[in-house]
Parts: C-alpha cells; structure tokens; sequence
C-alpha cells in the first residue's frame, strides 16, 4: 500500500518508517495519483518526460543539442584530433538495477579500446502496467549512474509496449580516443603477457545472490553469506573504467578485453579471435573468490563460464608486465597474470599443474542453467541431496 501524509502546509511529524509520499494539500492528491498509475501504451506522457529530463542537468560544452520534449537528436562536437568510438547493447535481465548495468556494461566495452566514455543515449521499453513513478526512478538511477563516470546522458526514448513483458533498456554510448591512443586488438603479438584484473564471475555470483536470495538459502546459504555476493556488485563492482584508465596510460597495451556473458572461457577465446593469435591461459593462477567457489559447488556451475562483469583481460608488452601490475595494485585493484600470446592462429593452450588440459567451452552462459535450478528450487534440492549420498 502506498502512504501519503498531508501536511496541510505544517511541518510534518518524524515518521519511522516515513511514508512513501509528502504533500501540502489535496490538491497535489491528483497529480501523485497519476504519477502511481500504469500508464497507456504509447511513448512518456510529454510532461512527465520534460518533469524528469529537467532533473538531469548536461554540463558538458560538447553537447550542443540536449535531451528535451520535441528533441528528435542529440548533437555533440568533439575534438577534430579525437576518434569516435560506438558501442550498443542491451540490459534485458530483470534486475533492480537495470540503470547502473545499462551505464556500465556499455561503458566497460568502451574501454578496452583505450577510449574515454562521453555521451550516452538509452531507450527505454517498458511493459503494460508500468508507472510513471518506476519510469521516474530509473531514468534517476540512469542519470545519477551517469553523472558518477563523468558521462553525459544525452537523450533517448521512453515507451510502454506490449512487445516486451520485461523492462528493456538499450544503451547507445559514444566515446573518444586520440589517434594514436586507440587500443586494437589486432597489435597483440607473440610474447605479450596476459593480465586478469579482480576475479572471475564476480557478476554472476552477485546477480544469482541479488535475484534468488530466498532459494539459495532453501539450498543451505547463509543469510552472511548471500549478504556478501550480493556485495559484489558493488565491491569490488562491475566496473573495469579504472584499470582500463591505467592500462591504457602506460601506452604498452596492445588489446582489453572484459569478460561478460560466458564468462573467462568466452572471453578469452573472443580475446584469441580477435587478436588472430593462440593464446596461452594459466589455469592453475586464476583469481576466484571464496564466496564464488561456494555458490558454484552449491549449483554445480563451472565459475569458468559464469557472467564476469567487472573483470579485464589485459594484453601488455612483456617488458611492461611487472610495471603496470604494481600500478594497478597500487590503486588497490587486485590483479594477476594468467597467461601469454603465442604464434598466429587460433585455440586456447590450457595448463594446470603444468599439463595441457581442455580449455571449457560454453553455449550459454551458467547464470541461464542457474536460473532455471533456482526457479526450481525444491527438485534441485532433492535431486542435488541424492547425488550426495554415498
């Protein structure tokens, strides 16, 4: 139930906990009651969208034309010397943080090619049902999240539809790199050393503890334990832009890759079939956390093919490896090197323990065989106390 307390122009009383709403007269009544209502189909009420737009103040010179009703595009000038960097993906997960994601799985990708993240676009589809106070919240959460990495929301579009039943948002992001600053892929070559920052899975553990807390601890976690993977998403987080920044400063990398959806195993094979070259992997110096190894042995998943935001693969000089190490982990960035380039071709070379091993490859990711265990919590408990008894 939604509370609302009338002040009738007074000052209100201490509340514990407060209500949800304040107002100073009846009158506002039917404005806030609208503002709680499902919305028609159809794009954002105009003055709802120039309400919520007027919050999110661009101070960036380089932005020229700013999001606004009856703005069709945004419109920048970068520096002449600068090149463009793009990049588009999706947030489709249902997550509460949808906002903080749709920044920083975009901004993370932009990144690695050394560029810094300026302008961002978002659109926003929303399902039959959604208010305009939901939409209020997370174009907020956009906006702050933005804000936070010296990004300018720019504009977008905002709609209710029958053609999701989720929320869906898009973002757009566009950067700049000087010319010879742009990191490609393709500069990697044989005796580079491969550096892995934080540990692996560090958003699929935090997400699966964020979505399902209640099945996981049917399944025997602790309420501590859960707290603590639901912490990951914070601390250390999903962002890479700080050892991005670093790496890209020393002007000794030659590719960045961030391990996202399918996990290290994806990731480094995109890294070898980008970069046209074998790719050595360490299996044995792999940082993985304690509260990831417990979550993984809970629903047998392989940590190697679980969703990874907030992990880079860095590609370096040798001759540069132990240098920036030591600046990353001077910025308390936890960091490690876990492999090498070899010749020119493709295939991952796997040790452990000095033998080869098979390197794991994944259709889809863990977090996809996780869900559909924790949407069926109590067949997988019983199924997964039968396998271990002796």
């Amino acid at each position: 139930v939604t509370t609302v307390f009338l002040t009738n122009s007074q000052e209100p009383p201490t509340f514990d906990p407060p209500p949800d709403y304040i107002i100073d007269h009846l009158g506002q009544l039917k404005d806030l009651v609208r503002y709680l209502l499902p919305l028609p189909a159809g794009k954002l009420p105009a003055d709802f969208l120039k309400e919520f737009l007027e919050e999110n103040s661009v101070e960036d010179p380089s932005v020229l034309i700013k999001a606004g009703v009856g703005e069709d595009v945004a419109a920048v000038q970068p520096l002449d010397q600068d090149i463009i960097v793009l990049k588009t993906d999706p947030i489709t997960f249902p997550t509460e943080q949808i906002g903080y994601y749709t920044v920083l799985i975009n901004a993370n990708d932009l990144a690695t090619s050394g560029a810094v993240p300026r302008w961002l676009l978002t659109t926003l589809l929303l399902p039959i049902g959604y208010n305009a106070a939901r939409i209020h919240f997370l174009m907020r959460e956009l906006a702050r999240v933005s804000r936070a990495h010296e990004v300018s929301l720019c504009g977008g579009h905002t709609e209710v539809t029958d053609a999701v039943n989720k929320p869906v948002v898009v973002g757009q992001l566009v950067g700049t790199v000087a010319s010879e600053d742009l990191i490609d892929k393709c500069r990697m070559k044989q005796g580079d050393q491969i550096l892995l920052t934080k540990s692996i899975a560090i958003e699929g553990t935090g997400l699966l503890a964020k979505e399902f807390p209640q099945q996981l601890q049917t399944l025997g976690m602790s309420g501590s334990e859960i707290e603590r993977c639901q912490e990951l998403l914070f601390q250390p987080g999903i962002s890479i832009l700080e050892e991005a920044a670093i790496a890209a400063a020393t002007k000794k990398v030659t590719a960045m890759h961030d391990v996202t959806e399918g996990g290290l195993a994806t990731a480094f094979r995109e890294l070898g079939t980008a970069g046209k070259h074998c790719l050595q992997v360490i299996v044995d110096d792999i940082s993985i956390l304690s509260e990831t190894c417990r979550l993984c042995e809970l629903l047998q998943l392989d940590a190697l093919g679980l969703i990874g935001s907030g992990s880079l693969l860095i590609v370096c000089q040798q001759d540069s490896c132990q240098d920036l190490i030591s600046r990353i982990d001077r910025a308390g960035i936890r960091v490690c090197r876990i492999g090498q380039v070899l010749e020119k071709g493709s295939g991952i070379e796997a040790l452990r323990q000095g033998k080869p091993i098979l390197w794991p490859e994944f259709e889809v990711d863990e977090v996809t065989r996780a869900i559909e265990k924790l949407n069926n919590t109590s067949s997988f408990e019983e199924a997964h106390h039968n396998e271990s008894v002796p």
